[in-house]
């Protein structure tokens, strides 16, 4: 199989694998071709083959085994260091320098949070409050987490829950679940006297909001993180290059 002249023959034979082990060519469990194989199928040096495989191996693709070969372990979980930075920022409070835990209890949920995960407005929900402030020592951003009661009572999701600031590491060791997609809703409002107290903000200022939607692969919801930001919250701003 010659490999693609559009783009460097290592990379043409990272995305060949990469969909044959998407597509169950070669199943999770099953042992990739030798290097010589891959040599002579993709018509290439051994090190452009050695070059593509280390590349899966790093990315979680493969596994090597001494004396074996290498196996493949599937699609690789996505991390959040693929998201942009404000919604890492947002999904975990514990990357300020002071994420203060304001309140966590159940409380009502709101129409657009009901909405999301599928149940009747004003259900109550286990929440779970911070004000995040960065070492500058003015507050940025105020989150507000949601997960559906039976969920963190599942994963025993107490008030005082240890490390239960990095929501999706807890209930990825607690509970055999992925967290698969983030969606992101960026919109704008006018603080709750609670939320403008917190964030030292005049109510009458309308403040950009994000709503970040935790999913798993069968696109059920998770966690949803409502956060209201502040104007100058330079720490939850992203950049993208376009070129």
């Amino acid at each position: 199989m010659p490999t693609d002249s559009s783009q460097p023959k290592y990379a043409a034979i990272i995305s060949t694998l990469q969909a044959q082990m998407t597509d169950g060519t070669y199943p999770i469990g099953e042992m990739l071709p030798s290097e010589a194989q891959l040599v002579r199928e993709f018509r290439v040096s051994r090190s452009t083959v050695v070059r593509a495989l280390e590349y899966l191996r790093q990315q979680r693709w493969v596994e090597g085994q001494q004396g074996k070969g290498r196996f493949v372990l599937g699609r690789p979980a996505p991390t959040l260091a693929s998201l942009p930075r404000r919604a890492r920022h947002l999904l975990r409070p514990g990357m300020f320098a002071d994420a203060a835990l304001l309140t966590s209890g159940r409380t009502a949920a709101p129409p657009a949070i009901a909405a999301i995960l599928g149940r009747r407005h004003g259900i109550k929900l286990v929440t779970r409050r911070y004000l995040l402030t960065p070492a500058s020592g003015r507050p940025v951003g105020l989150t507000s987490a949601y997960i559906d009661a039976p969920l963190a009572e599942e994963v025993q999701l107490h008030t005082d829950a240890p490390g239960a600031d990095d929501l999706i590491q807890y209930l990825e060791r607690r509970r055999t679940v992925v967290a698969t997609y983030v969606v992101e809703q960026v919109g704008a409002r006018i603080p709750s006297l609670f939320e403008a107290t917190a964030l030292d903000t005049d109510r009458r200022h309308c403040l950009p909001s994000i709503l970040l939607s935790v999913l798993d692969a069968d696109g059920r919801p998770l966690v949803v993180v409502d956060a209201l930001v502040a104007r100058e919250a330079v720490e939850l701003t992203s950049r993208f290059r376009l070129t």
